[in-house]
């Protein structure tokens, strides 16, 4: 009985030495786990950033092309839109800026060249700074492979979306879950797009 009662008082002794150097079960931890604790914790939904390949995904293919609402509506599925931003080339019309502005993306304009570094700058943020849980790209291109896997390495969910024709396997097989959008008959108006 003896024996019990000093190893319950030494449990204590460590316990309260715990808590007097003010060290809980976190600091214990390394520092991912902590994030990832901390994250899933945060909210009972997953936070997400959304990063649209402008040209390769908002452009009309044979007079269709895809639906914001239907990007919006089939993210926020998955949980929680934080940030959602859309690279465009210099040459997009100002009808898509707007109609990105008022679906609630951040229109980027950056020289025709540069449109998978600044995919790439976006990702970064949303992952350093932001520290979101899923990363979706919206792109076809294969250029945004070592985008996927960069997402993948930094311990967040990379989801890809796009559409048919030209959507690529690789893009595809990289992902961690894949989103199939929709062609819809272009409108003249802003409304639907």
């Amino acid at each position: 009985m003896s024996t019990i009662s000093s190893e319950d008082e030494r449990d204590e002794r460590v316990l309260s030495e715990l808590r007097s150097d003010e060290k809980s079960f976190l600091s214990l931890l390394p520092g991912r786990i902590t994030d990832y604790l901390k994250r899933i914790f945060r909210h009972s939904k997953r936070e997400i950033g959304i990063v649209l390949d402008g040209p390769n995904l908002l452009r009309k293919v044979g007079g269709r092309r895809v639906s914001l609402k239907e990007i919006r509506k089939k993210t926020e599925k998955i949980g929680h839109i934080s940030r959602a931003v859309a690279i465009l080339s210099p040459d997009a019309p100002a009808s898509l800026i707007k109609a990105l502005s008022n679906s609630g993306f951040e229109p980027r304009i950056v020289p025709v060249g540069d449109i998978h570094v600044a995919i790439a700058v976006e990702v970064m943020r949303f992952l350093k700074e932001d520290d979101l849980d899923v990363i979706v790209i919206g792109s076809r291109d294969t250029r945004c492979l070592p985008i996927l896997q960069k997402i993948k390495s930094e311990g967040a969910i990379a989801i890809v979306m796009g559409f048919e024709p030209g959507f690529a396997v690789a893009l595809k097989n990289a992902a961690d879950e894949v989103i199939m959008l929709s062609l819809k008959e272009a409108e003249n108006t802003n409304e639907g797009r």
